[in-house]
């Protein structure tokens, strides 16, 4: 290396927080790099140190702030040095991909204080050699760790992050210090209660073992309960699907990766659930594989209603995979250059065009007497059955004072109107029951219906809020022959829409509007109704 020309190198050191390299701690480090740079006739003209992060990748901050100083001073850098080749790598296909090609692009070459690296034949032999030692002494490693957390896992001990509701709690281990001297913990788990996460997540794993409701009705009602994920989002379909399947729920740890098949009780935990109720979850799912993954209509409202302005065809639905490998979820025409939309911005499109549409004031009028003429009909039912009950009441009480009345002329004795009296007691309290519910429906009044008309002049927030089967027949009443959609313009046709709404912009008020009043024929009761 002396041919009489000084050069010029990076001072490159590391260590982990759970490493302990006997000699290798940063200051040894660099005492070694300056006796090496000087031995070789070397300036160190910059010193890169990352503490605290492993080798395993190339993402540390300070190294990449090195290797971009190289890139952009290059010509400039002879060398990096280090106190030995694990402190810049432990793994032969990163270093090859993410550093040593790009000190080498730049001129740029390793050299280690320990193993005799050069740009020689012999040199490179001993790089690879090097890189893959330790490579397999941080596999060995990383094998014990595991070994170590699997023995831990089948103690009872829990081993990872806490899933969602949960969260950990640290038991101090008698005896027993870390290499530091620091006390010894393991963790369990225990109940979340930040925000309530605990319980809501412990009501819907008992709700669906009810069995009457599939993951996506419970998807739906846990976001109306306003349930986050980790994320501070609306918890979703995969989320909430993965934790019915975790048996960690019910007090329990089933992991593949370090139990292989044993499921083990977890230390002090109960769970949210019984293990009755986690095992009625596991074959109400296996019992329908469908409801592991959405429907495709959950997915995909739209599918029936959209045509291509263009062809005439209806617009179909598809999950393709995207360049990230993950599914992207889209409506698009079979039709070559007829292009396709996310179903995201398509939904959104569609509540932005239905926020441009409201009822004609024909229909609402036609949907105001419908409702109180479906009103007056069911008023009119009701009010005969409380002057039924109220007779039945009346009834009683003259029963009762029969009773009374025998048993002051000496007919029956105590213990015979005692008797007697309980049983009518016992059923004038069934029959005031029943009394108290319909007079709840005898106060639907005008307000009720006024409330109604108002909510059905906003379609938009009508669709959002609705199921898959209430949307659906919803756009078969808005548009019953479908909705053109110019996937390319992203534009809607106003032609398909029903007469009995119209475009608000478009919205004329004419005679024929404000004198519109159909006659509804006696004795109509819409069937979708129901007040």
């Amino acid at each position: 290396m002396n041919d009489g020309i000084r050069r010029t190198a990076y001072g490159y050191t590391r260590v982990s927080t759970d490493e302990q390299v006997p000699g290798a701690s940063l200051q040894n480090q660099r005492i070694a790099i300056q006796r090496y740079a000087d031995e070789n006739d070397i300036e160190i003209v910059g010193w890169f140190t990352d503490a605290g992060f492993s080798a395993k990748t190339a993402h540390r901050p300070e190294l990449q702030k090195m290797l971009d100083s190289i890139y952009k001073n290059k010509g400039e850098v002879d060398h990096v040095i280090v106190y030995n080749v694990s402190r810049i790598s432990r793994n032969l296909e990163s270093f090859s991909r993410d550093i040593g090609y790009r000190l080498a692009s730049c001129g740029c070459t390793l050299r280690s204080t320990l193993e005799a690296i050069n740009d020689k034949p012999e040199g490179k032999l001993m790089l690879n050699i090097a890189l893959s030692v330790h490579q397999y002494d941080n596999d060995v490693k990383a094998q014990t760790v595991k070994d170590n957390m699997s023995l831990l896992a089948k103690q009872g001990w829990w081993m990872s992050q806490a899933p969602l509701g949960l969260k950990l709690k640290h038991v101090l281990i008698d005896g027993i210090t870390t290499k530091d001297g620091k006390k010894k913990y393991h963790n369990t788990l225990e109940i979340d209660n930040t925000d309530n996460i605990g319980e809501n997540i412990r009501f819907l794993l008992n709700r669906f073992s009810e069995g009457d409701i599939n993951i996506a009705d419970l998807v739906r009602l846990a976001q109306k309960m306003g349930v986050k994920s980790k994320n501070g989002k609306l918890i979703q379909f995969t989320t909430l699907n993965g934790i019915l399947l975790q048996s960690v729920y019910a007090g329990y740890n089933s992991s593949p990766r370090l139990l292989k098949g044993e499921v083990v009780k977890i230390k002090d935990f109960d769970g949210l659930i019984t293990l009755d109720t986690f095992n009625k979850n596991q074959q109400i799912i296996k019992g329908d594989m469908r409801e592991l993954t959405p429907s495709d209509n959950e997915m995909y409202p739209l599918k029936h209603t959209l045509i291509c302005s263009k062809c005439g065809k209806p617009i179909r639905a598809s999950a393709p995979k995207a360049g990230s490998g993950k599914k992207s979820p889209r409506y698009h025409c079979c039709e070559r250059g007829h292009s396709s939309i996310g179903v995201a911005e398509m939904h959104q499109l569609f509540i932005d065009y239905m926020n441009e549409i409201a009822p004609t004031d024909g229909a609402v009028k036609l949907f105001r007497e419908i409702v109180k003429r479906t009103s007056a009909k069911k008023l009119s039912e009701t009010n005969k059955e409380l002057a039924k009950y109220r007779e039945d009441i009346s009834s009683i009480d003259s029963k009762l004072n029969n009773a009374l009345e025998a048993l002051l002329e000496g007919k029956i004795d105590a213990s015979e109107k005692a008797r007697y009296s309980e049983a009518l007691v016992e059923k004038r309290s069934q029959i005031e029951q029943q009394v108290a519910e319909l007079e709840k429906i005898q106060r639907i009044n005008e307000t009720t219906i006024a409330y109604v008309c108002n909510f059905i002049t906003k379609p938009a927030k009508l669709w959002r809020d609705a199921d898959l089967e209430t949307r659906q027949a919803f756009q078969k009443t808005m548009f019953p022959k479908g909705l053109h959609f110019d996937i390319v313009e992203r534009k809607f046709g106003t032609e398909d829409l029903s007469p009995l709404y119209s475009v608000i912009c478009n919205k004329k008020e004419s005679n024929a509007d404000s004198n519109f009043s159909m006659v509804v024929p006696a004795g109509i009761e819409p069937a979708t109704l129901g007040l």
